[in-house]
């Protein structure tokens, strides 16, 4: 294993002919060079599902608790530089 590179496994996933026609059709119309590509793209996509839907049910147990603050721009300037920064940083580890 390279140290830069994290190690990879490859998945075989049985599909009826009509799904493949439609990861197939969904390549080829979706910029995706490769079906791996497309399947990478619909994990990443589920795993940010994830992330918000976690941070959302943390958001409501605060105001349903009384735990937070009112934020100020300033607040939301600095996230969202955070949040980009993380997101460069999971598209350059391939998570």
């Amino acid at each position: 294993m390279s140290a830069g590179k994290p190690e990879t496994k490859i998945l075989s996933v049985p599909v009826s002919p009509g799904v493949e026609d439609f990861i197939k059709k969904r390549v080829a119309d979706g910029g995706f060079q490769t079906v791996s590509e497309y399947i990478r793209a619909l994990i990443r996509a589920d795993q940010d599902h994830v992330a918000e839907k976690a941070l959302e049910i943390r958001l409501l147990e605060a105001v349903e608790s009384g735990n937070y603050e009112e934020a100020s721009p300033e607040f939301f300037e600095r996230l969202r530089a955070r949040a980009q920064k993380g997101k460069r940083r999971a598209k350059q580890g391939g998570a």
